[in-house]
């Protein structure tokens, strides 16, 4: 998953105990076509306690659903964002520049608004993605699977087959912390454009797993499919969680680089 699908996965409903969490690791493989570093594909879905963690390409994603967090790692260029700061930053510029345009003859500020045309200054355009129901079921390895289609303004865009999240072994406990992880990144990519960080794992239903995630191009072919390939319960290292070492923190141009 490049930054264009990270995208991209947030707090407990309730408090519960580390002991009643299994950690867990899934690890997807690509089973058809190619799929590099720029494009959607989703290798590794960790699981800590109140942590999760998602890998495609050169990004990575962490994500603390005690705190509400998430964390873009950009692994090629040794880099991180802060989201949610990065979100506070970008609303302030809005505000900034709603004033700005305010004070400016009417006529100056239709031309501009219409050049931006709808963009929130420094995260582009507002799209909408939904995902719906096919209807079609299938079958990944064990997994029998119902397949949801992603929609970006209306076009095709991928298809997941999702599995029930109990079927795949995965706990309730760690099923609440995906869930609510799930929808900490869809709240996440709806206040950015989809161009940046959209993810056909964002618009997940409760309680569901993916098992198979097909990638399709503009003009609908298939671009890969990338399946489960192993999922396991087992203690997951710490520092998965963590920002490696030597890595620098990027605003995106919305403010200093550090």
């Amino acid at each position: 998953m490049s930054l264009t699908s990270s995208v991209s996965l947030g707090a407990l409903c309730l408090v519960l105990s580390s002991s009643a969490m299994a950690d867990f690791r899934a690890d997807f493989t690509v089973v058809k076509g190619n799929a590099g570093d720029n494009l959607p594909s989703v290798s590794r879905i960790e699981l800590s306690g109140a942590q999760m963690r998602t890998d495609a390409g050169n990004v990575s994603m962490l994500f603390d659903t005690r705190s509400g967090s998430m964390t873009v790692l950009m692994h090629d260029k040794r880099q991180y964002m802060d989201m949610q700061k990065m979100i506070d930053t970008a609303g302030a510029a809005m505000s900034q520049a709603s004033a700005a345009l305010a004070n400016l003859p009417p006529e100056q500020r239709a031309m501009i608004e219409e050049r931006l045309g709808g963009r929130v200054p420094g995260l582009g355009a507002k799209v909408d993605v939904s995902v719906t129901a096919t209807g079609a079921a299938e079958r990944v390895g064990a997994y029998p699977c119902q397949v949801y289609s992603t929609r970006v303004n209306g076009k095709h865009s991928d298809d997941i087959c999702l599995a029930n999240a109990a079927d795949a072994g995965i706990s309730g406990a760690d099923q609440a912390t995906l869930r609510r992880a799930f929808e900490e990144m869809k709240t996440m990519t709806e206040k950015m454009s989809a161009g940046m960080f959209r993810s056909p794992l964002s618009s997940m239903p409760s309680d569901k797993f993916p098992v198979r995630l097909t990638h399709y191009d503009d003009d609908g072919k298939v671009l890969h499919v990338v399946e489960l390939k192993d999922i396991r319960s087992g203690a997951v290292a710490g520092g998965d969680f963590a920002i490696p070492a030597g890595y620098t923190e990027q605003d995106m141009g919305l403010g200093r680089h550090r």
